[in-house]
């Protein structure tokens, strides 16, 4: 999760399920994927999500659900943002559901006067549950943890999914398909000198198609993109690494030490100077 580039999580347990209490460090996560739905939790703080052209902020104890392969970005203002996250692998879960990757779970923070607020709430706060189950150390945890996750996915599907047949929506999963492909290659080869015309290549469209694309579905430039992803690198460098700021820029393939600062500043806030005092003054104390 902390990783800015997709990744299958393995092993998912016997049903499919993992469940676990993380700590999101890096407070720009482009957008990435994964093949396994993705459930948070928030225990603390808040972020921006950007998700399917849509921008909202996910705050203590709501929960948001990323379906599987859905292209997704987080950011957080905090310090330090605690999560529950439930990965879940919807092939594994066939012998309670066996359609269960034509359903899409789109669940988002709803207002209290939404018609589904109840579901929701109910949804919540059996995360809530989860958590508690997650730090206990009682034998029977990891059954009652797995019993929990499956309610939580049994009322998902039952409020919050729509049903769509195999081919209804071969635009869409074009698009996404080629997507993820661009997203891949990218975190593949952020540390090169990556060209616009490189990428387009390499899904088969023109510079000119590619551009318009991009900005369609991402709401971003590449060129944009492209740079959110050497910097959230750049941020986990300088937190986690003694090397230079120098260092780092050639690392993930800057080379105009002007634009990196500001484009560093602008998406975390602070200098990369500032970034790493910052964080050693933080894990010191």
């Amino acid at each position: 999760m902390a990783k800015a580039y997709h990744e299958a999580l393995h092993p998912l347990g016997n049903l499919g399920i993992q469940v676990s209490m993380a700590a999101l460090e890096n407070t720009h996560i482009p957008a990435h994927w994964h093949e396994a739905m993705e459930i948070l939790f928030c225990l603390n703080g808040s972020v921006r999500i950007h998700i399917e052209h849509e921008h909202l902020t996910l705050q203590r104890n709501q929960l948001i659900v990323f379906d599987s392969k859905e292209v997704h970005s987080i950011h957080s203002d905090s310090k330090l943002y605690m999560f529950l996250c439930i990965h879940v692998d919807k092939k594994q879960l066939s012998v309670y559901c066996p359609d269960l990757e034509l359903y899409h779970i789109k669940c988002r923070p709803i207002p209290l006067n939404d018609p589904k607020s109840t579901q929701y709430i109910h949804i919540c706060q059996l995360a809530h549950d989860l958590t508690r189950m997650n730090v206990e150390n009682a034998s029977t945890s990891a059954m009652r943890s797995d019993g929990t996750a499956l309610l939580m996915l049994a009322d998902l599907i039952r409020y919050f999914s729509v049903y769509s047949l195999p081919g209804v929506t071969i635009g869409t999963s074009q698009s996404n398909d080629t997507l993820r492909e661009i997203i891949s290659y990218v975190n593949e080869h952020y540390t090169e000198k990556l060209s616009l015309e490189e990428v387009a290549d390499q899904v088969g469209f023109s510079r000119e198609y590619f551009c318009r694309f991009f900005k369609k579905h991402m709401g971003i430039t590449f060129l944009r993109y492209l740079n959110e992803v050497r910097i959230s690198h750049a941020g986990r460098l300088l937190m986690n690494t003694d090397m230079s700021i120098s260092e780092v820029m050639n690392k993930i393939g800057f080379t105009n030490q002007t634009i990196f600062n500001r484009l560093f500043k602008e998406i975390y806030g602070l200098t990369p100077r500032q970034a790493r005092n910052n964080y050693a003054e933080n894990t010191t104390s």
